[in-house]
């Protein structure tokens, strides 16, 4: 409770986490993505070497 009540103004606060720490995924839903975008990659990859360009 003492810190709801304390009128100090804090200067910087160094431990502000970004974005990405405060967003929670569910942990199935990032390894669909996860292997979604593995997948894509490799057939861009697969794409590549057969129209020979890579």
């Amino acid at each position: 409770m003492s810190r709801y009540l304390d009128a100090r103004r804090p200067e910087v606060s160094t431990d502000t986490p970004d974005i990405a720490t405060t967003i929670r995924t569910n942990p199935r839903v990032k390894a669909i993505l996860w292997s979604t975008g593995a997948a894509m990659l490799g057939l861009v990859v697969i794409a590549l070497i057969v129209s020979n360009v890579f």
